[in-house]
Protein backbone atom coordinates (compact mmCIF):
# COMPACT_ATOMS: atom_id res chain seq x y z
CA UNK A 1 0.00 0.00 0.00
CA UNK A 2 1.54 3.55 -1.12
CA UNK A 3 1.30 6.54 1.69
CA UNK A 4 2.85 9.37 1.57
CA UNK A 5 5.18 11.21 4.37
CA UNK A 6 6.53 14.46 4.96
CA UNK A 7 7.11 16.09 1.91
CA UNK A 8 7.34 19.83 0.85
CA UNK A 9 5.61 21.65 -2.23
CA UNK A 10 4.83 24.22 -4.40
CA UNK A 11 1.82 26.19 -6.40
CA UNK A 12 2.04 26.88 -9.60
CA UNK A 13 -0.51 27.69 -12.71
CA UNK A 14 -1.85 24.63 -14.98
CA UNK A 15 -0.56 25.39 -18.53
CA UNK A 16 -3.14 22.53 -19.58
CA UNK A 17 -5.92 20.75 -18.07
CA UNK A 18 -4.89 18.46 -15.10
CA UNK A 19 -7.96 17.58 -13.46
CA UNK A 20 -8.15 14.14 -13.92
CA UNK A 21 -7.72 12.82 -10.75
CA UNK A 22 -7.93 9.32 -11.38
CA UNK A 23 -5.18 7.49 -9.68
CA UNK A 24 -2.89 5.15 -12.03
CA UNK A 25 -4.65 6.53 -15.34
CA UNK A 26 -4.77 10.17 -14.58
CA UNK A 27 -3.01 13.20 -13.62
CA UNK A 28 -2.53 12.63 -10.12
CA UNK A 29 1.06 11.50 -8.72
CA UNK A 30 2.56 12.58 -12.38
CA UNK A 31 5.70 14.44 -13.10
CA UNK A 32 4.91 18.33 -14.18
CA UNK A 33 7.10 20.56 -15.39
CA UNK A 34 7.87 24.51 -13.40
CA UNK A 35 8.70 25.91 -16.93
CA UNK A 36 5.22 25.48 -18.56
CA UNK A 37 2.85 23.75 -16.07
CA UNK A 38 2.21 20.35 -18.32
CA UNK A 39 2.85 16.85 -17.88
CA UNK A 40 6.83 15.98 -18.32
CA UNK A 41 7.90 14.38 -20.86
CA UNK A 42 11.54 13.84 -18.58
CA UNK A 43 13.21 13.84 -15.70
CA UNK A 44 15.46 16.83 -16.36
CA UNK A 45 12.44 19.09 -17.00
CA UNK A 46 10.23 17.39 -13.95
CA UNK A 47 9.65 20.09 -11.18
CA UNK A 48 7.31 17.69 -9.22
CA UNK A 49 4.33 15.32 -8.54
CA UNK A 50 0.82 16.39 -8.98
CA UNK A 51 -1.12 16.45 -5.93
CA UNK A 52 -3.60 18.56 -6.31
CA UNK A 53 -4.84 19.41 -10.03
CA UNK A 54 -6.63 21.78 -11.53
CA UNK A 55 -7.60 23.11 -15.54
CA UNK A 56 -5.61 25.14 -17.26
CA UNK A 57 -4.60 28.42 -15.80
CA UNK A 58 -5.60 27.03 -12.55
CA UNK A 59 -2.98 26.81 -9.51
CA UNK A 60 -2.06 23.43 -8.95
CA UNK A 61 0.10 21.85 -6.36
CA UNK A 62 3.46 20.03 -6.69
CA UNK A 63 5.53 17.75 -4.37
CA UNK A 64 9.04 18.65 -5.17
CA UNK A 65 11.12 16.70 -1.86
CA UNK A 66 10.04 14.08 0.43
CA UNK A 67 8.17 11.13 0.70
CA UNK A 68 5.39 11.03 -2.32
CA UNK A 69 3.13 8.61 -3.92
CA UNK A 70 3.76 8.36 -7.51
CA UNK A 71 2.02 6.46 -10.73
CA UNK A 72 4.49 3.79 -12.10
CA UNK A 73 4.71 3.53 -16.08
CA UNK A 74 6.40 0.14 -15.99
CA UNK A 75 6.83 -2.19 -13.05
CA UNK A 76 9.35 -0.77 -10.72
CA UNK A 77 11.63 -3.14 -7.89
CA UNK A 78 12.36 -1.81 -4.59
CA UNK A 79 14.93 0.74 -3.80
CA UNK A 80 15.11 1.38 -7.85
CA UNK A 81 16.33 4.65 -9.06
CA UNK A 82 13.14 6.49 -10.87
CA UNK A 83 13.05 9.25 -13.67
CA UNK A 84 10.13 10.24 -15.75
CA UNK A 85 8.97 8.42 -19.18
CA UNK A 86 7.27 11.06 -22.11
CA UNK A 87 3.94 10.84 -19.97
CA UNK A 88 4.94 12.03 -17.12
CA UNK A 89 4.94 8.34 -15.18
CA UNK A 90 7.95 7.18 -12.89
CA UNK A 91 9.71 4.53 -14.34
CA UNK A 92 13.31 2.45 -13.28
CA UNK A 93 15.99 5.45 -13.95
CA UNK A 94 19.27 3.88 -16.45
CA UNK A 95 21.79 5.38 -17.95
CA UNK A 96 20.85 8.82 -19.33
CA UNK A 97 18.13 9.29 -17.74
CA UNK A 98 18.07 12.45 -14.90
CA UNK A 99 17.18 10.77 -11.40
CA UNK A 100 14.42 12.75 -9.38
CA UNK A 101 13.87 9.63 -6.50
CA UNK A 102 14.12 6.11 -5.26
CA UNK A 103 11.25 3.56 -5.14
CA UNK A 104 9.82 2.70 -1.29
CA UNK A 105 7.47 0.12 -1.77
CA UNK A 106 8.69 -4.21 -2.42
CA UNK A 107 7.35 -3.18 -5.97
CA UNK A 108 5.09 -1.45 -7.65
CA UNK A 109 3.08 -2.58 -10.85
CA UNK A 110 2.77 -0.65 -14.11
CA UNK A 111 -0.13 1.59 -13.68
CA UNK A 112 0.36 1.39 -9.86
CA UNK A 113 0.85 3.66 -7.10
CA UNK A 114 3.89 3.87 -4.90
CA UNK A 115 5.45 5.62 -2.39
CA UNK A 116 8.88 7.00 -3.21
CA UNK A 117 11.39 9.23 -1.58
CA UNK A 118 11.83 12.36 -3.81
CA UNK A 119 13.99 15.79 -4.74
CA UNK A 120 13.12 17.32 -7.78
CA UNK A 121 14.90 20.41 -6.56
CA UNK A 122 18.31 18.36 -7.19
CA UNK A 123 18.14 16.15 -9.76
CA UNK A 124 21.35 13.73 -10.73
CA UNK A 125 22.14 12.56 -13.99
CA UNK A 126 23.10 8.81 -14.60
CA UNK A 127 25.77 7.97 -16.49
CA UNK A 128 26.97 4.61 -17.71
CA UNK A 129 28.46 4.02 -14.42
CA UNK A 130 26.25 5.55 -11.85
CA UNK A 131 24.57 8.77 -10.35
CA UNK A 132 26.59 12.15 -10.81
CA UNK A 133 25.94 15.32 -9.59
Amino acid sequence: MSVAGPHFTWTIAAGEDLDDLTAGTGHLYKAVSLDDGMISQNGREAGGLLLYGGRQNEHITLGYAGVMKFTAGAPVNAGRRLTVNGSGYLIEASSGGYVVGRCLDTAVVSGGIGTGAFNFATIAYMGQSGETA
